[in-house]
């Protein structure tokens, strides 16, 4: 009875020991980020039959476990990958608006110093001061277009390095991970199936960063953990991992940025919605979309921009006499191959006339032995073409060297590049046209309300400012062009909602609704370009015409600001929506697995009196012991 008894206080010692060292530990790792809060678990030792009854046996140390919930673990993880997105996205908004600084600074100054330059140009067309005073604003301009351009482009360049870092950092995670596959394994094996606890908690922290960085979703193989991105390709399979390689100057996309993934020696390609979540996800995601549209808006503004000068300036006549020579130029459009291209083409596209550009994207398609070249915009086709170069909406498009294969692909991207290359032609400026060719005249006896304007120049094959022609509707939509000596020389239909009626390299656009019968004039009266200020007058007036897709350059450019800072607004707030959600998951987490210290000081005191106790209860037994002992002898 007595070794019983002894038996039984030294398993109550030995749980005891074990509660006060388990409770040591959890109070050691109470600030360990990642750290699962562990418990004994007990159970009664087998009770033995003796004198007619079961006996306890004391207890039994069954195992040490994690206070651990799969649930709320992974609901935690979840939501601190979706943190981690919206917060670098919303660090990249915060980047691009300031780049493109605010509807009052950016570009728009520089505009209103343009636009009142040039007004005071047309005011004063024959002082040297007023010509000089508007060429230096128009270079001021073109400067603030490549300076805004050159940050955004420097922007998609931080953010390339970004992502080969955080690649960098996913791939050593990945590694990790396995390693944490492998060791875990072992610690299973060695200790007869309990479980490593320690490792697990290790594990489990090296999960969620992965999930900081880049979107995944996880399965359980034994006691390994797999790891998958979001497309289903596997990142890590039991203890082996795989590669995740990056390619920041790719010459096939215009981000510059291929993913891929190497698994077993054979690496797959990823799009960006393979790699959704995490910061390289957000990174990627900014870059295609925020910042691609930002520098495309920004291109398109330009274009825009330089296409109305052009076509006024060139209308005109400067201050000896000659007609008027293009005022801006821009940067020239990049072509892409696509990946799977069989031929060996090198594409060259320049702008043959930026008077004709219309700001869209093209894609030049080899289709058997000809070419075809479709507007991206709208889908217009243009072809198809036996042979290149061709000349389309003022691009050039043709071949540096080789030529395309039946069903090679070449993206052309006019916009991207538009403004980074923006610069003033003139340098002298008395180039600058003040006088002009022409004039219209609507007729005063007209029964509609057509009206005409912005009389410019447009590219032409066959240029002549020299005739007069008349304009004369057959209808509401219906016109015939007349010559002077009243035959008909062409007929037409306005086209809404920009309608234009163009001849002979001149152009002027028609807002009102005519009547059938009524007449406009474009007249040949070329003016003196010692006093004749017209042309100079429609240079300043484009201040306020909607040349940029319906809105004036400088609205068209605040609306870019407010379109990108009602953005970066929503997504502030879903990041801050995410931080409550995130906050609430960590805390149920902690809830269960967390270190509370009043609660392990408490569980201190009890196992230490327990100790006491068993230890009495063994004292006993070897009291007890010794009296039998003398009582035998």
């Amino acid at each position: 009875m007595t070794t019983t008894i002894a038996n039984i206080a030294l398993s109550g010692l030995r749980a005891s020991q074990a509660g006060l060292a388990v409770t040591a530990n959890n109070i050691s790792n109470q600030g360990t980020p990642g750290y699962s809060r562990q418990q004994v678990v007990l159970q009664s030792a087998r009770s033995s039959f003796s004198g007619g009854a079961y006996l306890g046996q004391g207890v039994d140390v069954v195992t040490v476990q994690r206070a651990y919930n799969e649930f709320l673990t992974a609901q935690a993880s979840q939501s601190a990958s979706a943190l981690s997105y919206l917060s670098t996205y919303s660090d990249q908004m915060s980047g691009l608006i300031n780049r493109l600084g605010t509807p009052d600074t950016g570009i728009n100054q520089s505009l209103n110093d343009l636009y009142t330059a040039i007004s005071r140009f047309s005011q004063n067309p024959n002082e040297n001061a007023s010509r000089q005073g508007a060429l230096a604003a128009a270079q001021a301009a073109a400067t603030r277009f490549r300076t805004v351009s050159e940050d955004l482009a420097t922007l998609g360049q931080g953010i390339g390095n970004q992502a080969a870092a955080t690649v960098g950092q996913i791939n050593q995670l990945a590694q990790s991970i396995a390693t944490y596959n492998a060791k875990i394994n072992e610690g299973y094996a060695a200790g007869n199936g309990q479980a490593p606890n320690d490792l697990l908690d290790q594990r489990d922290v090296l999960l969620r960063e992965l999930g900081k960085l880049v979107g995944i979703t996880t399965s359980v193989q034994g006691s390994s953990v797999n790891v998958y991105l979001s497309n289903g390709q596997p990142l890590v399979l039991d203890h082996l991992a795989s590669e995740m390689q990056i390619d920041t100057q790719d010459p096939h996309a215009s981000s510059g940025i291929r993913l891929s993934l190497k698994v077993g020696g054979y690496a797959t390609p990823l799009n960006r919605s393979d790699v959704a979540g995490g910061q390289l996800g957000a990174l990627l995601q900014f870059r295609e979309t925020e910042l691609a549209q930002a520098q495309s808006e920004l291109g398109r503004l330009a274009i825009a921009m330089v296409s109305a000068y052009n076509q006024q300036q060139q209308f005109g006549i400067d201050l000896s006499g000659q007609p008027g020579q293009a005022l801006f130029k821009l940067g020239n459009p990049v072509a892409f191959g696509a990946r799977g291209n069989a031929g060996d083409a090198r594409v060259a596209v320049s702008i043959a006339d930026a008077r004709s550009l219309t700001g869209s994207d093209y894609q030049l398609a080899r289709v058997g032995d000809e070419y075809v070249v479709t507007r991206l915009d709208d889908g217009a086709e243009f072809g198809p073409f036996s042979s290149l170069p061709q000349d389309v909406d003022g691009l050039r498009i043709g071949l540096i060297a080789g030529d395309l294969a039946d069903g090679d692909t070449f993206t052309i991207e006019v916009a991207s590049q538009a403004a980074v290359g923006l610069e003033v032609l003139l340098t002298d400026p008395g180039k600058l046209a003040a006088a002009a060719p022409m004039r219209l005249d609507v007729a005063a006896g007209n029964a509609g309300t057509v009206v005409a304007s912005r009389l410019r120049s447009v590219e032409s094959s066959n240029i002549d400012y020299g005739t007069s022609i008349t304009v004369r509707f057959t209808s509401a939509s219906g016109y015939e062009l007349v010559g002077e000596d009243g035959s008909v020389l062409s007929s037409g239909t306005l086209q809404p909602p920009q309608q234009t009626i163009a001849y002979n390299g001149w152009a002027f656009d028609v807002s009102g609704t005519p009547a059938a019968g009524d007449v406009i004039t474009v007249v040949a009266d070329p003016g003196d370009p010692s006093g004749d200020n017209r042309n100079a007058l429609a240079l300043a007036g484009l201040a306020t015409t909607k040349i940029a897709g319906g809105s004036t350059l400088t609205d068209s450019y605040a609306a870019l600001i407010s379109q990108v800072g009602t953005r970066a607004a929503s997504i502030n707030v879903s990041k801050a929506a995410q931080q409550g959600a995130y906050d609430q998951a960590v805390a149920a987490e902690q809830s269960l697995a967390g270190v509370n210290l009043d609660e392990e000081g408490a569980n201190l005191l009890r196992y230490q009196q327990a100790y006491a106790a068993a230890g009495k209860v063994l004292g006993l037994a070897s009291e007890l012991f010794d009296q039998l002992l003398a009582a035998l002898h």
